[in-house]
């Protein structure tokens, strides 16, 4: 019984317990968001929309990288204690292979910063490559329950850098050691200090500064903010790197071509940029241009026709022009010409220790010629340019390798140090034809000497050897290469050999051109013939009478004959067992009837001496002239292979009809007597 009142005694609390339980509320979130909206900016790219509430396209605007950016927010229902901002922006370039960069991310939760400042100052980013950059702001408020802004302001906009920081080259300069001529020959070294002062300029090919090609080379730099309180953050240099060296603030200098290790820099064209990178990642740039690598000077360095051991003898021609020559006997035991390149001193002198003379020697049968500007070498003859130059920095390197023949000496010794000269030349003779003047421009030779049998440019002579076969003028170059492949190139700068030449010779050379004069030989190819006028039997002689009817022994001869229609054995002397191309044209000059000048050309293009022909009548008896003119080449071969000629005007006097005889028999008229003529009788009227 107690049990069961008891049980019942529970149930009857329980049931109070329940109804005194209060009743559950409904789950509202009585705190308002706050609003945020930017104030001081290009407008929010984010609300943007038409009258129709239809979101436009935003239209990018552009700042400056440095940008003071204002911002608000408001709460309803409390206040706003603080800002998450975040800025993101586009890749600075493409990411390669014709990609387009990437559209605009929007930010990540570690983007966020939190202030509680409603404006700052802002240094957006743009690249080392570019200036300008996509970015977007995005900044939200927080109220005081810790509630965020569910929809951030947001503009975006592109950030430029016009002001970048400068880059300041203090110094560049070179310090090596370079070789000079000395007065009494030979030459000296000395250390150069070389300053690099010239910028690169794309319209300026050539640098106006070169320093030697084993020079230390040292740049020092510091850079220079444009925009207040802006910060130069770091450098960036490069020489012949295909990379940027990267240095921090702290960096200002670097040195090239110490020769230690991997430290060489190569010779040539260079350019040493120089970048200061400023807080936007936006650089100033600064170049120095220059180059590495004097190029060697050249000169001509043949026989001196005043050095008696030479052995030089001379004869002087009809015309009063001196040759000086030397013969000889036998080739297999002929030892040179002696202190010239032709013979033994050609490997035992360097370049820069050969004498500068405007000098050349020409090579025709059994004979070897000292040629100077202006004189005439025959048709078919070797003609031999020695030369001499001088190279202030590079190794002597010179190109040999295996040849069993090799010349031993100086000159043929290759050697990995400077010492002032040159180890090779290239040539060019340009020939200016004696008929229509036109060019024949060959190619210019590969270096020479190549001692290297092994090498397709394998060239075992230390002069240029020309083969004379085209008859003109000459125009004659020899160029020297160093050991670092540098040639001298100042006459094709200055317009080549031909046009520096004929502007020098008609006075409208520049001052480079006129410089440059010396380093070019004209010559003339191919001897002209001439008239035998001392032989007796020569006619027509000057001076002289000549009925209509003339029978003529024109004799010539040719010093160096080549006739073309037959086969040239070889080059260096007069065409094997061949009679001489001699073509003559015969022109009288004299009066007509009128008194007026007038000419008939009695024989043309006649390949032999014995001329006959008559005299017309329309030519009057008198004073004339026989022009005789002498080819040494046939009409037929003007175009391919042109030659001189020669013309001689001899002085006559045409002789008048002889007197006919008086007629007789019937019909025949009485003579008329003049006045004053005696009469049969003796008597005079």
């Amino acid at each position: 019984m107690r049990l069961r009142v008891g049980l019942v005694l529970c149930l009857f609390l329980a049931f109070l317990g329940a109804g005194c339980r209060k009743a559950l509320g409904p789950n509202v979130d009585d705190n308002q968001a706050p609003e945020t909206w930017i104030t001081a900016a290009p407008q929010d790219t984010i609300t943007t929309k038409s009258p129709l509430g239809v979101p436009i396209d935003p239209s990018i605007g552009r700042i400056p990288v440095r940008f003071h950016v204002y911002w608000a927010g408001a709460d309803r229902d409390g206040e706003v204690v603080g800002y998450y901002w975040a800025v993101t922006e586009t890749l600075a370039t493409s990411p390669g292979d014709g990609l387009p960069i990437p559209t605009l991310p929007g930010p990540k939760a570690r983007d966020y910063h939190f202030t509680t400042k409603s404006d700052s100052i802002f240094i957006f980013t743009a690249s080392e490559d570019v200036s300008e950059r996509q970015h977007a702001f995005f900044v939200y408020a927080v109220d005081n329950k810790g509630k965020p802004d569910p929809t951030p302001a947001r503009f975006i906009f592109r950030a430029y850098d016009r002001f970048p920081p400068l880059a300041i080259i203090d110094e560049a300069k070179a310090v090596g050691r370079t070789y000079t001529l000395l007065s009494g020959g030979g030459v000296t070294p000395t250390i150069r200090t070389s300053f690099i002062t010239d910028s690169f300029d794309v319209a300026r090919p050539f640098p106006r500064d070169t320093v030697p090609s084993n020079a230390l080379l040292t740049f020092k730099w510091h850079g220079e903010p444009t925009i207040p309180s802006t910060l130069v953050l770091g450098y960036r240099w490069k020489l012949d790197e295909p990379n940027f060296n990267v240095g921090d603030s702290t960096v200002h200098m670097a040195t090239y071509n110490s020769g230690v290790g991997s430290d060489r820099v190569s010779p040539g064209v260079k350019r040493f940029t120089l970048r200061a990178i400023g807080q936007s990642g936006w650089r100033g740039q600064s170049t120095r241009y220059f180059q590495m690598n004097f190029a060697p000077d050249s000169w001509f360095a043949g026989p001196d026709i005043n050095d008696p051991s030479q052995g030089w003898q001379s004869y002087t021609d009809n015309v009063g022009k001196r040759h000086y020559y030397q013969s000889v006997a036998n080739w297999t035991t002929f030892a040179g010409v002696a202190n010239t390149q032709f013979g033994p001193d050609s490997v035992n002198v360097l370049p820069a220790g050969r004498k500068e003379l405007h000098t050349f020697f020409e090579i025709y049968g059994d004979t070897i010629f000292a040629h100077s500007e202006g004189d005439t070498v025959n048709l078919n003859s070797w003609v031999i340019l020695p030369s001499g130059g001088l190279d202030v920095d590079s190794p002597y390197r010179v190109n040999v390798g295996v040849d069993p023949n090799r010349p031993v000496g100086v000159v043929t010794t290759r050697i990995d140090s400077a010492n002032g000269s040159p180890v090779g030349f290239r040539s060019l003779l340009i020939t200016k034809r004696s008929t229509d003047g036109s060019a024949v421009t060959p190619t210019e030779s590969s270096i020479y000497p190549v001692f290297d049998v092994g090498s397709v440019f394998y060239a075992p002579h230390i002069a240029s050897y020309n083969s004379m076969t085209t008859s003109g003028k000459c125009y004659a170059y020899t160029i020297s290469e160093d050991g670092d492949g540098a040639v001298d190139r100042r006459i094709q700068r200055e317009g080549g050999s031909l046009g520096i030449a004929d502007a020098v010779d008609a006075n409208t050379a520049t001052p480079e051109q006129q410089s440059l004069r010396s380093k070019i030989l004209t010559f003339y190819v191919n001897r002209s013939p001439y008239f035998l006028t001392s032989d007796p039997t020569f006619k027509p002689r000057p001076n002289t009478t000549t009925p209509r009817a003339v029978s003529w022994q024109i004799l010539a001869n040719d010093p160096d004959p080549i006739d073309w229609t037959k086969q040239v054995s070889s080059t260096g002397g007069p065409q094997d067992n061949t009679a001489p191309v001699l073509v003559r044209t015969v022109t009288i000059l004299g009066k007509n009837s009128a008194g007026r000048d007038t000419s008939f050309v009695g024989a043309q293009n006649l390949e032999f001496a014995n001329i006959t022909f008559s005299i017309p009548t329309y030519i009057v008896p008198g004073a004339i002239r026989a022009e005789l003119k002498l080819d040494d080449y046939r009409p037929s071969d003007a175009d391919s292979h042109p030659g001189r000629t020669t013309i001689i005007t001899v002085p006559l006097t045409l002789l008048g009809p002889e007197p006919a005889d008086a007629p007789t028999g019937a019909g025949a008229s009485s003579a008329t007597q003049r006045p004053g003529s005696p009469q049969a009788d003796g008597r005079r009227q």
